[in-house]
Formats: structure tokens, C-alpha cells, sequence
């Protein structure tokens, strides 16, 4: 049985067929949830955000247009409730003897784990801008124009803000000595 393209399943949707709509959700779940979680570095935080996500790209499905490819829309709701999680939290208190420490224990690889720690602190450091197309290039594996419009944005400003990730990402990996 072939599978049915997304314009397909939105079209479905558009019709009242909530099966189509699950297919949909099981196709895109895990990018969904991954874009989320780089962005947010809290599972739970990204769960809320994946379902969220799902929610508001069901409301609203007869705003979509169809002349735009259904994930860019889809990552594209995703990245703005990143941010509205984002912009939401709150700083964080002094921690105290009740705290859980939730860094890695003795018994994983150390090197491995500082090295893939040092990464996600330098992402964690971004502004949220560079952050995103960071995430959506290098996790998500989007294309530069997928990435341009899913945010809405002109391809060149996208590659000029991965460009100053990436110097800012070097910069700070260094500073750690990571590299």
C-alpha cells in the first residue's frame, strides 16, 4: 500500500476524516517532538510543545495553504511554541539539598558525555533566532529553503544566521576548551 502524500491528508482532513489526521501526527511526531526538545532541552517541556503543536495545526488546518509543503507549516508552529516555552520560563532558584542532580553518573562515558554537554550548553546560548535555524539545519536536516520557509524568512538570512551560529557555537566551544 502506498503511502498517501501530505496534500492528500490535509485534504482529507479538510473533509472531516480524523484518520487522516493521526497519519499525519505519526508522520511527524518524532521530527516534531526533536525540533522541540533542541530548542527546549526538557523532555516534558517538549512533549507539551509537540502536543500543542498537533493541536493548533488541527484548528487550524483550513488557514493552511497548500501552495507551501505541510512540514514547513507544521515546524513552523512548532518553532513558535519553542519560543512561547521559551519566553515563559522563569529563572531558575538556588538549588538546595533536595534538588536532584540530574548530570550524567559515574558509569557513562565521560569524554563522550562532556563533549555532547559542551555542545548542548553552546546551542543553549544562542538567541533564540540562531538557535532555530541551527536545530532545523543540523538535527532536523531541513534544506536551506525548507528552513526559509518554515520561518518565513529569505534563504540568504537564513544561511547568514546559521553562519553566525556557527561562529558563536565555535567560539564558545573553545572558550570551554571542548575543542
Amino acid at each position: 500500500m502506498k503511502e498517501e502524500d501530505d496534500p492528500a491528508l490535509v485534504l482529507r482532513c479538510r473533509e472531516g476524516d480524523r484518520d487522516a489526521f493521526e497519519r499525519l501526527v505519526i508522520r511527524y511526531q518524532k521530527p516534531v517532538f526533536n525540533v522541540a526538545l533542541r530548542m527546549l532541552r526538557n523532555r516534558q517541556d517538549a512533549l507539551d510543545v509537540a502536543q500543542t503543536t498537533f493541536l493548533k495545526a488541527f484548528e487550524h488546518l483550513g488557514d493552511y495553504d497548500p501552495a507551501f509543503r505541510f512540514y514547513s507549516w507544521l515546524y513552523r508552529i512548532a518553532i513558535n511554541e519553542s519560543l512561547n516555552a521559551l519566553a515563559l520560563r522563569k529563572p531558575r532558584g538556588e538549588l538546595d539539598a533536595n534538588t536532584a542532580d540530574e548530570r550524567p553518573g559515574p558509569d557513562r562515558d565521560a569524554e563522550g558525555d562532556q563533549a555532547l554537554q559542551a555542545i548542548e550548553d553552546a546551542l543553549m546560548r544562542l538567541s533564540p533566532e540562531l538557535r532555530t535555524v541551527s536545530v532545523l539545519r543540523h538535527i532536523t536536516q531541513l534544506s536551506y529553503e525548507d528552513i526559509a520557509e518554515a520561518l518565513e524568512l529569505p534563504e540568504k538570512t537564513v544561511k547568514s544566521r546559521l553562519h553566525s551560529a556557527r561562529e558563536r557555537l565555535r567560539d564558545h566551544l573553545r572558550r570551554c576548551g571542548a575543542i
